[in-house]
């Protein structure tokens, strides 16, 4: 909804399998603008870490990069001001992270009333290229402290936008793990209506219970927008992983029809 100077927003996922179903707040926020371009924002909303949207709308592909291993918070409950300066733009976000099942957390599985976070990012626009950098401290409470830093690149050039990503995590509500993450992708729209994207993405893993761990993705998709509100992706995507002495690929394909609205 949209009341001048006051917007909000409110998302509800579902997904149902096994006999089973469930539907999740995703985000409800409201943003009011300060103008100069700052907003503050008040509620549930995504994390401002990451080059990859966190909706299948922002999406190149079907899946993403790192299939929720590389530790990227994704969706956080707090307040959050952001700005812009001529080219750059910035944001800082202070966080309850015991919203709900605490999925979204930096930790992964496991739900701490006593938790926070802090997110902080800043980013330059200088002719075709746009830089970020930024990261995440929580305090888990008494399950340890987190955080991660994340870098990334962007180039827009015609009919080519080019990215590229790099991740630094350290975990300790997860066996203490550290976890390196990478991408690099490439999108070419060669028609009006078709797109088409190549991606590679690592995520390395070290923590004091399993061996180390390594998986890296090869994914090739297709976007077809076959109206201004309805798109249909096609992917192919092999996964190379490495845990301990044991090698293990997998390819997988699927065929998404997006609307819009």
């Amino acid at each position: 909804f949209n009341f001048g100077k006051v917007t909000g927003r409110v998302d509800l996922g579902y997904e149902g399998s096994n006999n089973e179903s469930n539907t999740d707040v995703e985000q409800a926020f409201v943003s009011y603008d300060l103008g100069n371009g700052a907003a503050l924002t008040m509620g549930r909303y995504e994390s401002m870490l990451g080059l990859e949207a966190k909706e299948p709308t922002g999406l190149y592909q079907f899946s993403t990069a790192y299939d929720g291993n590389a530790f990227l918070p994704q969706y956080g409950q707090g307040v959050k001001y952001t700005g812009q300066s001529g080219d750059i733009s910035y944001g800082v976000s202070l966080q309850d992270e015991s919203f709900g099942n605490g999925s979204d957390r930096l930790g992964g599985n496991q739900d701490s009333d006593g938790s926070y976070s802090v997110e902080a990012v800043v980013a330059l626009t200088s002719g075709n290229f746009t830089y970020s950098l930024g990261g995440a401290f929580e305090d888990a409470d008494d399950q340890g402290d987190n955080s991660i830093i994340n870098a990334h690149v962007t180039y827009v050039s015609g009919a080519w936008t080019l990215g590229a990503e790099y991740n630094v995590a350290d975990i300790e509500s997860d066996d203490n793990a550290e976890v390196d993450s990478w991408l690099v992708m490439a999108n070419y729209a060669y028609s009006d209506c078709c797109s088409v994207t190549g991606r590679i993405s690592s995520v390395e893993r070290e923590d004091d219970v399993a061996s180390d761990q390594e998986a890296l993705k090869y994914t090739l998709a297709h976007n077809y927008a076959l109206s201004d509100n309805l798109a249909i992706i096609t992917e192919v995507s092999l996964v190379e992983s490495e845990d301990g002495s044991i090698d293990e690929d997998e390819l997988t394909g699927a065929v998404e029809v997006l609307f819009t609205f």
